[in-house]
């Protein structure tokens, strides 16, 4: 029994094994009453750090009547598939089909365990056609966990026609299915349809789960819904539902909507183990936007210094963005871009070198912001040449002219040469009195039909946000702007000219 329950460990937490070794361990099993155990292999694979590595060697190593696959089998074996890492390879991809194919062998493919964990394997993925047809296939044994499977599946892949489709033709909604939905709104930039979704949620009468709460709260800080946020605060306070996770969202949506004072008094309320580094990046980032670019970079050392909490790629997005608001931390911002590699062994992305470079930008140092760019070890993209081209607007001179030249250029390159960078040149020539650019700019701008980008704004009105884009007006305005005239020629005031764009 010591020798067979010896074999057993070997089989399962040795990661490597030869040919020889599994027959030695086959041996020895065989000599055991262990084999006669009908429930061993899936109990094993149930324990096993790696079932998929442990599937084929049970297979190799245990007699066929000894081990016949079964539902929970392969529901082991697609849990494990499905959360595997993405690979450039497609090596994840194969095995799910391989495993689909040998659940069809032995009949389990049609069982709902296997068929569930099939659609989930398929759909965490990114093979959603292969998951339609397991649902499709399946429409007698599905239940809630195929549905939500597949509609998570679409969220997660930006299909968001397919998951609403999906989402409207669901019997019963999970709160999974409702989150996944609200989650997938949030990840297409449809803030009001996930507020819309949320507030369906409640009227439906279903709790909504920490995921719903933390993408309601997302969808608030992008909208600057401030009223909303602050009546979701409540019901989740009220509940007691505000744990580490949501304290963070809360952080963000109040810094987003402009209410320092509450992120600071979520954070400071919450408890130091929940203080994570996202919580620490929240409130750094709510700092930076808020002009309190000092007291960012000082909650950054009380980070490092006191809580040991090692911070992540964002948190340095943040707080270069903070020196480059903060005129005289240019050498604060190069110390933390160098610390990155140094101290915690980062590679800079594309954002660090973009925040580098308005950092130099901003303090007038543009050949040094234009080294950084030549020396970047990947493509810049548009933040990084549009914080290059406004330090040459603001501080370069004749010589900033030449350089915003280029940068256009490169921009073009991109086919990221919109409206305002060509404006921006334009205005740049102007400043030099090259007028002769100056017509070059916009003649070129007249041919190639750039167009203008629309300003946008956004209020909140009873909790509700509107948005209102230059030149796209709904009917319903004209008649406010008429009452507003109204009142204000009785304090003296003329808006006739505001009037003529709502004729």
């Amino acid at each position: 029994m010591c020798c067979g329950h010896g074999a057993l460990r070997l089989l399962v937490w040795q990661p490597s094994l030869t040919g020889s070794q599994l027959r030695q361990l086959h041996a020895q099993l065989l000599t055991s009453s262990l084999l006669a155990d009908r429930f061993l292999p899936n109990n094993l694979l149930r324990a096993a750090p790696s079932p998929l590595r442990l599937f084929p060697r049970l297979r190799r190593i245990l007699l066929p009547h000894a081990f016949l696959p079964n539902n929970y089998t392969f529901s082991f074996l697609l849990t494990a598939a499905a959360a595997l890492p993405a690979d450039a390879a497609a090596a994840p991809r194969r095995l799910v089909c391989t495993l689909h194919a040998l659940a069809a062998v032995f009949g389990w493919d049609a069982h709902v365990y296997v068929a569930n964990g099939l659609i989930h394997a398929y759909a965490s993925h990114g093979l959603l056609r292969h998951a339609r047809q397991v649902f499709d296939g399946s429409s007698r044994s599905r239940d809630a966990c195929s549905w939500t499977s597949l509609l998570t599946g679409y969220a997660r892949a930006g299909s968001l026609h397919d998951a609403r489709a999906l989402f409207d033709e669901m019997p019963h909604r999970t709160p999974v299915a409702w989150s996944a939905m609200l989650s997938a709104h949030v990840g297409a930039g449809g803030f009001a349809d996930a507020i819309e979704v949320f507030d369906e949620m409640l009227r439906a009468r279903v709790r909504p789960n920490r995921a719903a709460v933390v993408g309601a709260l997302a969808a608030c800080g992008a909208l600057g819904a401030l009223e909303q946020g602050r009546w979701l605060h409540a019901l989740v306070a009220g509940r007691r539902e505000v744990d580490g996770v949501v304290a963070t969202a809360l952080v963000d949506m109040y810094g987003k909507c402009g209410s320092l004072d509450a992120a600071r008094q979520v954070f400071a309320g919450m408890p130091e183990r929940d203080r994570d580094v996202f919580a620490y990046t929240a409130m750094i980032s709510a700092l930076s936007d808020h002009g309190r670019c000092r007291e960012a970079i000082e909650v950054f050392d009380r980070m490092q210094q006191g809580r040991g909490v090692r911070p992540n790629e964002v948190t340095f997005i943040c707080l270069l963005s903070a020196c480059a608001r903060t005129g005289g931390l240019v050498g604060r911002a190069k110390e933390m871009f160098r610390s990155m590699s140094a101290v915690y062994g980062m590679d800079p992305g594309v954002e660090h070198y973009g925040s580098l470079v308005d950092v130099l930008g901003r303090a007038g140092l543009l050949s040094e912001a234009v080294d950084v760019v030549r020396g970047m070890p990947m493509r810049p993209d548009s933040y990084v040449l549009g914080a290059l081209l406004n330090a040459c607007w603001v501080h370069g001179g004749v010589d900033g002219v030449e350089v915003g030249k280029q940068v256009v250029e490169w921009l073009a390159e991109l086919g990221l040469d919109h409206s305002g960078v060509h404006v921006q040149l334009s205005n740049m020539y102007a400043c030099s009195s090259k007028w002769e650019d100056v017509v070059k700019v916009r003649t070129a701008m007249e041919e190639k039909k750039v167009a203008k980008v629309p300003g946008c704004s956004m209020v909140e009105v009873d909790g509700v946000a509107h948005e209102f884009v230059a030149g796209s007006h709904d009917p319903w305005i004209a008649p406010v702007v008429r009452e507003l005239d109204g009142q204000l020629r009785l304090l003296g005031h003329d808006c006739n000219y505001y009037l003529q764009e709502f004729a």
